[in-house]
């Protein structure tokens, strides 16, 4: 294949890269239009928790508490009849309800410290996604640029074919005789 064809090849490449770019660029333009708005809603207002998974989340803590204090009294009942002391289990009971009511307090606080940790958990993933996506708008669309590049680089230096190098020595000499540079 003479230099002519290389360089034909090489600027049709260029024009293949050119249009791949573009396409690149409109449908990564289309992804990120339908992706960003749910990133960034992500961002701006993470769900954590839904209030059904909360009120889940407590009442299981709330049972636990209440099966627990409910097994001290019954204990401490227990107790009680086996001994014929009815006052001798009370601070028990007594310590029982109070252990209950901080380990319920725990258990509230910790599925709001959870779901704090979730919303900040959604809007770091929030972020990274949209930083994600335009890496990706981007990165494509140079690349296909970059190869249209490379192809234009190999068209100029394609070496002329010899109709084009006569053509060329023809057209300086008419420049250089008709501005008087050439002899």
């Amino acid at each position: 294949m003479g230099s002519s064809g290389v360089k034909s090849q090489a600027l049709t490449n260029a024009g293949t890269g050119q249009n791949m770019s573009s396409s690149l660029y409109g449908q990564a333009n289309q992804a990120y239009g339908t992706l960003a708005p749910q990133l960034q809603s992500e961002i701006t207002n993470p769900q954590g928790y839904t209030p059904a998974q909360k009120a889940a989340q407590n009442t299981a803590a709330q049972q636990s508490t209440g099966g627990s204090m409910a097994g001290a009294v019954g204990q401490g009942a227990l107790q009680s009849a086996r001994t014929r002391n009815a006052g001798g289990s009370n601070a028990a009971i007594a310590q029982s309800a109070r252990t209950s009511g901080q380990n319920l307090s725990n258990a509230a606080l910790q599925t709001e410290t959870n779901n704090a940790n979730l919303q900040q958990q959604q809007r770091q993933a929030g972020l990274s996604g949209l930083q994600s996506l335009y890496g990706t708008t981007l990165g494509g669309s140079e690349n296909a640029l970059g190869l249209s590049n490379q192809a234009l680089g190999v068209a100029n230096q394609a070496t002329p074919s010899f109709w084009q190098q006569m053509a060329q020595t023809a057209g300086k000499d008419i420049i250089g005789t008709a501005t008087g540079q050439k002899a």
